[in-house]
């Protein structure tokens, strides 16, 4: 019964992360101009990020006896959506905010917490597939 628990966890997380990047991001960069493709995203990157996080916690809680890479997995899932919801994102929107900093910088340092923040999600992206991977019993099929 855990298993699927797990399962159904870690596929709704999949799903959700893949609809941001596929349908979320690309039409509001497609169809907002800056000022309000700005708003949006600073609205909708911290529920992302929360939305992560609840699915990481509730993966904590259900991994909590199961095999001890994947309860290490959950943690890190966890870990890295509250780095990305409280130290990268608003890192981000300082920089950017920022009016002291020259241009360059303000573009580079973007690049760079950016990069952190598309980093830590991918992670979380390949550690969930692989979780469902293994819990969904595909893996003794492949391997």
């Amino acid at each position: 019964m855990i298993s699927i628990l797990i399962l159904i966890n870690y596929s709704l997380l999949l799903g959700i992360m893949i609809f941001f990047v596929a349908g979320v991001s690309p039409s509001a960069i497609s169809t907002l101009d800056g000022d309000n493709l700005s708003s949006f995203l600073r609205t909708i990157f911290p529920k992302l990020f929360i939305l992560g996080l609840i699915f990481g916690i509730s993966g904590n809680l259900l991994t909590f006896n199961n095999q001890l890479w994947i309860s290490i997995s959950s943690v890190i899932i966890s870990a890295s959506f509250i780095i990305n919801l409280l130290i990268v994102t608003p890192k981000i929107n300082g920089v950017m905010d920022d009016e002291k900093l020259s241009e360059n910088t303000r573009k580079r340092s973007f690049i760079i917490y950016h990069g952190i923040s598309v980093l830590l999600f991918s992670i979380n992206f390949v550690l969930a597939f692989l979780i469902v991977f293994a819990e969904s019993g595909l893996s003794n099929f492949i391997l």
